[in-house]
């Protein structure tokens, strides 16, 4: 009989083209997180209790409850497949698990003086250009590292697929979405400047890219992301500037967000930043305290003169 181990191999033989290679990586951490903690059962005994297991065993080995629910709701797709496509089981045992209630707090992004800070504080132009692309494109960091000079055109940047070549290495936008972005100036004038063909790597990080390429050992999450520690170098940025880490490096995403939504209607939005729906640009806008302040003054005003005694005393004497 297969056990779960053998249920996701079989399921990522069958379904690989279907998915991005990152999902398959999320299949895989999944099973392998669950064969964990209940043991490589045979698919037929596995039991709703287990799900609850494998929740309890996510909390006790210190994973968030966002990863615990990507991973609960990937390993109850593979079941469900066993059962609405390949007929094995009659049921999923994890149909009725259900995921973490999680608090969603407010969206957090840079104010104006936090980026332009890090910008000082960069380690090099490369660095500078980096920050001030996701603050001022809204890319993502995969995009930006994958971006090349062929990109480059008539003052936007084109987000676009690559194909494998002497000088390019396969890489396709999350979105699946040809898009373009308009950049400013100061960043055009460090593009040029920094000379590379993929600018945002250095020329010995490109050739060695280049290098694995020709060897067969280019894999999905180098091409993904193809400059080394991105994030220690981001953090180590933040670290010089403010003392400590305040924020990823994915919240400038968030911030070229909220300052577009600001300016901009919700559908150019979109456009620009490759969100699918209106939905989605919840996520990544946040809301100023200013305009807490003008909320304020509008309920303030709403409220007529008098109607509310206006000293201590005259409180107590209501009282």
């Amino acid at each position: 009989m297969i056990t779960s181990h053998t249920l996701c191999q079989l399921f990522i033989e069958e379904n690989r083209w279907n998915y991005e290679p990152s999902s398959i990586d999320t299949f895989v951490l999944a099973f392998k997180h669950f064969v964990a903690a209940i043991g490589n059962k045979r698919i037929d005994k596995v039991k709703p209790a287990d799900g609850e297991k494998f929740k309890s065993y996510l909390m006790e080995t210190g994973r968030s409850r966002n990863s615990a629910n990507m991973w609960l709701r990937s390993i109850s797709r593979i079941f469900s497949w066993s059962v609405e496509d390949k007929e094995i089981l009659p049921v999923n045992p994890l149909k009725r698990t259900r995921q973490f209630r999680i608090t969603r707090n407010p969206v957090a992004f840079y104010e104006d003086w936090q980026v332009e800070r890090m910008l000082r504080f960069a380690s090099d132009l490369r660095w500078k250009g980096i920050i001030l692309c996701a603050w001022t494109t809204g890319l993502r960091r995969g995009a930006i590292l994958n971006l090349t000079m062929d990109n480059i055109r008539k003052g936007y940047v084109h987000v676009e697929a690559k194909r494998k070549s002497e000088r390019t290495w396969p890489w396709e936008p999350k979105t699946k979405e040809v898009r373009q972005v308009p950049i400013i100036e100061q960043l055009d004038g460090i593009i040029k400047l920094l000379g590379c063909h993929y600018p945002f790597l250095n020329h010995r990080r490109y050739a060695h890219m280049l290098y694995m390429q020709r060897s067969g050992l280019l894999n999905f999450r180098k091409r993904k992301c193809p400059e080394e520690n991105f994030r220690r170098t981001f953090v180590g940025i933040q670290r010089k500037a403010f003392g400590c880490q305040i924020g990823d490096f994915h919240r400038l995403r968030k911030t070229y967000t909220t300052n577009m939504i600001e300016q901009l209607p919700d559908h150019i939005v979109m456009s620009l930043t490759g969100h699918k729906c209106r939905k989605t640009l919840t996520y990544y806008t946040g809301v100023r305290k200013s305009f807490f302040a003008q909320a304020r003054k509008i309920a303030s005003d709403r409220l007529k003169k008098g109607s509310l005694p206006e000293t201590e005393t005259q409180f107590k004497e209501v009282v």
